[in-house]
């Protein structure tokens, strides 16, 4: 349906359209704060804090569940990095955009390193939180080359540790999905729409029983 279309459609049905314009004043996107990360064209909350650019229901969960003594990994950066030390004990980002790493670590929190790797398939990138030598809490796979990060995250993982895939809907990640199932870790979808965004997405948990998140 094309713009003009659909302004006429809203003219037609006066109720849906005084229902939409609401929106903005009161209700659940006014409350999340979705049009500030529309406005802004980046993912905050209504206060302008950072935020991940995941589905707000897992925003909603992972608030409520990490803690000082978690060690996150992500692949990726941004929002999220920010948003992450605030509430874990440190956290790790392995960004492949060097204009996007040199503005993330200018601002980044005491508790959170930022590692610089240039994308590779299949190659240093996915493999980073192994080639650390260390082992996290809770996996963030939210970058490029997921699949292979995804199979690469279950070796950096305490016993209770847990993979967080986003945007595990698509197709295109399904191998990923498959093989975290494979190797026995139970599937936990969060469904709903994202920071600025108006389209149904998922961010799903990937865990097993005893997981550091009590699910």
């Amino acid at each position: 349906m094309s713009n003009l279309s659909t302004i006429i459609e809203l003219l037609a049905k006066p109720a849906r359209l005084r229902s939409i314009l609401s929106f903005n004043k009161k209700g659940y996107l006014k409350e999340i704060g979705w049009f500030s990360a529309f406005e802004s064209m980046s993912p905050v909350d209504r206060h302008g804090n950072p935020i991940p650019w995941v589905t707000y229901p897992f925003i909603d969960f992972i608030r409520e569940r990490i803690t000082k003594d978690h060690k996150v990994f992500e692949f990726g950066s941004g929002n999220s990095t920010h948003f992450y030390a605030k509430y874990a004990g440190s956290v790790v980002s392995v960004e492949h955009d060097k204009a996007w790493y040199d503005k993330i670590v200018s601002t980044k929190a005491e508790n959170s390193e930022m590692i610089f790797t240039e994308l590779q398939t299949d190659g240093d990138y996915c493999r980073m939180p192994v080639k650390l030598g260390q082992k996290f809490d809770i996996i963030i796979v939210d970058g490029r080359d997921r699949v292979n990060c995804c199979k690469q995250a279950i070796d950096a993982l305490t016993p209770a540790g847990v993979v967080v895939l986003d945007d595990s809907e698509r197709d295109f990640y399904t191998d990923g999905v498959s093989f975290l199932k494979e190797k026995g870790f139970k599937q936990l979808p969060f469904s709903g729409i994202s920071p600025g965004l108006f389209y149904n997405k998922a961010t799903s948990v990937f865990y097993k029983e005893g997981n550091c998140l009590g699910i």
